[in-house]
């Protein structure tokens, strides 16, 4: 059993945070929630409601690939002329013309609030706060003392902080500016808060991250606390973890000094490595017999079992067709398969025949044609396949930050060839198996972008990542753009969208990455007409 789920003692606690904010709209009370009051007694408790806490995590990886991944050069909706109507609001994202009414979009934005609001219910009881003027999380003086040492409360506000700032984070990169919410609200205190400006969403989540990379453990990862019972390692947010989040944010501000000594910190003093044994390191990374290795730096954590705690990636993903499956020698997921998150013909293409992680990431079905009726070639991902025996029960964990993440952010950061960017380069490049890198293949900074932002593409990979960093390289770089890779994306998809009930023109598909869809998605519309106090703009284009 992994050791952040007790189960024994969170029976209660799991089915109180399920019932904490259930409902649609983010201002509607719930009249049946449990009481917490007296819950935070012990000291004891307040570690069983961080564990809480971290289950709440899971909810959102069902939806987070249809909002991002769906949306980059990476993955598309390969399913022609499907008129089911849960297939097409995929591919409204696929194509960025996703509806305010999108129930996926409403979803993600629910499941991640819900979340926040367990955060925030034990982050109240801590007696932290968020100072909006000073940009800092505070420590209120109790007028009783709090039933727990201070080391061990600030730790578990580092933690709640840390999870807190990932989940605003992804809000803001797929929303914009939305409700900054740091504490337990009423329905009617709801109702009166205004979205808050991109600027200050940020301004919290960096504070947020400051008080996790000052109060979370600074444990360095080590082979006697790795998968066998590591103390909080990977599965729990650590200083590291903190850092290498915190540089990411940077990142995406377009601050890439401020980025750089936290990837050095990290890559310096966590412990934490690639990891390189055995004939195919890269896939050793995912292996549910390998969890919490050397390279995951932060992880949410799934456990299969029946027990409520796996993952539905595996069937989500899975191919419809047996024969797929078996061509493959792929085992079968039990249940439902979806055959969503298809990965691009592209993405296929880009890799090198000999790179480990393609034929890993990226499984094919190539039945025989003729030259007058060639055959079309299926691809699915093979990264989260496993043997599934309970529908939507994988033992798969989710990566949020590898090391190989932290190594390429600083590549990113630095944005110079130089002995140490092509080292660290090459360490990603060389894992897969690939002949290194000469500084000679870096010695322009288009060569350079390019061999970054392409390693990056090619480590990440149905890991949700491609969209975000499109994204970032905007401010990071200066030869590669978001819509200039969707552009060329789109021309060269062209004759898979031409196959859709309703089909696109590459022209049509390109005069999307001009449209305000493409740079943001809506926020639910069920926010706005439920709000009786204020009007709540949309974003732009909605």
């Amino acid at each position: 059993m992994k050791n952040c789920i007790k189960k024994n003692k969170l029976l209660f606690f799991f089915s109180f945070l399920w019932l904490v904010g259930c409902s649609d709209t983010l201002d509607v009370e719930n009249k049946n929630e449990i009481s917490l009051d007296g819950f935070y007694e012990t000291a004891a408790n307040f570690d069983i409601g961080l564990t809480g806490s971290y289950s709440t995590l899971r909810a959102p990886i069902a939806y987070e690939w249809m909002l991002s991944e769906i949306r980059s050069d990476n993955t598309f909706m390969n399913n022609y002329g499907t008129s089911n109507a849960q297939n097409l609001q995929v591919l409204s994202n696929d194509v960025f013309e996703a509806p305010s009414f999108d129930l996926f979009i409403e979803q993600y934005w629910a499941t991640t609030y819900q979340s926040i609001r367990s955060l925030n219910r034990l982050s109240d009881g801590l007696l932290t706060s968020y100072n909006p003027v000073a940009g800092t999380i505070d420590y209120s003086t109790p007028s009783i003392p709090l039933p727990l040492p201070d080391a061990q409360r600030k730790r578990i506000s580092g933690e709640v902080s840390f999870m807190r700032a990932y989940h605003y984070f992804n809000l803001v990169r797929l929303y914009g500016g939305v409700f900054l919410i740091d504490k337990i609200i009423t329905a009617d205190e709801a109702l009166l808060i205004p979205r808050s400006s991109v600027e200050d969403i940020y301004k919290f989540i960096i504070a947020d991250l400051n008080n996790a990379t000052a109060n979370c453990k600074t444990t360095k990862f080590s082979t006697a606390s790795g998968s066998a019972g590591a103390a909080g390692i990977g599965g729990t947010a650590t200083k590291w973890a903190a850092e290498a989040l915190l540089a990411k944010v940077y990142l995406t501000l377009g601050q890439k000094s401020e980025a750089l000594p936290l990837l050095t910190d990290v890559i310096a003093n966590s412990g934490h490595a690639l990891v390189t044994a055995g004939t195919n390191p890269y896939a050793d990374v995912f292996s549910a017999a390998n969890e919490m290795n050397s390279e995951m730096v932060f992880a949410i954590r799934f456990k299969s079992g029946a027990l409520g705690y796996g993952s539905s990636l595996s069937n989500l993903f899975s191919s419809q067709v047996d024969l797929k499956l078996t061509s493959q020698g792929l085992v079968y997921p039990t249940g439902t398969r979806g055959g969503f998150n298809n990965p691009t013909p592209e993405l296929y293409d880009s890799y090198a025949p000999t790179d480990k992680r393609r034929d890993f990431t990226i499984k094919v079905f190539k039945p025989s044609g003729t030259a007058a009726t060639p055959s079309k070639w299926t691809y699915w991902s093979g990264k989260h396949n496993i043997q599934v025996s309970v529908q939507n029960d994988s033992e798969l964990d989710w990566p949020v930050l590898r090391f190989s993440d932290v190594l390429l952010m600083y590549c990113e950061a630095d944005g110079t060839n130089n002995t140490t960017t092509l080292g660290y380069l090459n360490q990603v490049h060389t894992r897969a198996g690939l002949t290194a890198l000469t500084s000679t293949d870096v010695n322009t900074p288009a060569l350079y972008e390019k061999a970054v932002a392409d390693e990056r593409r090619w480590e990440f990979a149905i890991e949700n990542q491609r969209w975000f960093d499109l994204l970032r390289f905007n401010k990071t770089m200066t030869t590669i753009t978001a819509k200039g890779v969707m552009d060329n994306h789109f021309l060269l998809m062209d004759p898979f969208y031409v196959q859709f009930a309703a089909p696109y023109t590459t022209a049509q598909l390109q005069a999307k990455t001009a449209d305000p869809k493409f740079d943001l998605l809506p926020i639910p519309n069920v926010e706005i007409v439920t709000n009786t106090v204020q009007v709540i703009p949309n974003n732009p284009g909605y």
